[in-house]
């Protein structure tokens, strides 16, 4: 051995390691690899390594790009404006026809016209053809006059009219035969019929009388017409003296000038 070799290292002079170094570990900093030491700067590599988001990282955003964005906001909007005009058509077309209720109340005798079925009234109401629906069944005509069937009646589809002929003013109106059957004694019947007249102040009578006119004795209700197409409604009731008597029921006004009518409609005769 050389005394080069063998020669004692001096105190204070490092000593060379015989064994070769450990090649050097890239540093990372989140997830890019640094340079090594006194290369300049950090220049990231072309693919950092995925890494797991820290604790107090936030949430990286899922929103969709700004045009698709736009054309979802779009379609969300055109889906729910053609399901509110679904809806809305269809409230309309199951909407019930139906006219709206009203607090407002007609006076007597001026009520709309109604649709009503011909027969007896309700609440044992004698006289079948009461409100002259169809025809004037079952009635006569008083005096000189004609009987027609009126269109407009007072509260139903249509009345009787008697209209006065000859040259004189004279009495009109109807009577319904019949109309009371075989009563018994101390029955008592109550009649009313509301009427009006083409002329003003007319005396108006409601009477019901024995028979063909002989017999049991009449008594009778008046009322006056007045101008224009008010309706009054007349009464009269009557206690039968014998009994089986039969009754007839008379409408009539008095004094009536050629040419004007009397009007008849919802006529009732009960018992009690």
């Amino acid at each position: 051995m050389s005394p080069a070799e063998s020669r004692e290292p001096e105190p204070g002079h490092p000593v060379a390691s015989q064994q070769p170094l450990a090649p050097q570990q890239p540093i990372e900093l989140d997830g890019y690899p640094l340079p090594p030491r006194g290369t300049g700067d950090l220049v990231p590599s072309a693919d950092p390594p995925a890494r797991a988001r820290g604790r107090h990282e936030a949430p990286r955003s899922m929103a969709l790009p700004g045009g698709l964005a736009t054309v979802a906001a779009v379609v969300a909007a055109v889906l729910v404006a053609g399901l509110l005009a679904t809806r809305l058509i269809g409230s309309a077309q199951q909407a019930p026809d139906t006219p709206a209720a009203t607090t407002a109340v007609a006076p007597a005798g001026d009520a709309a016209p109604t649709s009503r079925v011909p027969g007896a009234a309700s609440f044992g109401n004698l006289v079948d053809n009461w409100s002259f629906e169809q025809d004037l069944t079952g009635w006569q005509v008083v005096g000189a006059a004609e009987a027609v069937r009126e269109p407009q009646g007072r509260t139903s589809g249509s009345c009787a009219l008697v209209r006065a002929g000859g040259n004189q003013p004279g009495r009109i109106g109807l009577t319904l035969p019949g109309v009371v059957q075989d009563a018994k004694a101390d029955s008592r019947y109550v009649a009313s019929a509301w009427v009006r007249s083409t002329a003003p102040g007319l005396q108006v009578t409601v009477r019901l009388v024995g028979a063909g006119g002989t017999g049991q004795a009449s008594r009778a209700g008046t009322a006056t017409t007045l101008p224009g197409l008010r309706w009054r409604r007349v009464f009269v009731s009557q206690t039968v003296t014998a009994a089986g008597a039969d009754l007839d029921l008379e409408v009539t006004a008095t004094g009536v000038p050629a040419g004007d009518a009397l009007l008849v409609d919802e006529v009732i005769v009960r018992q009690g």
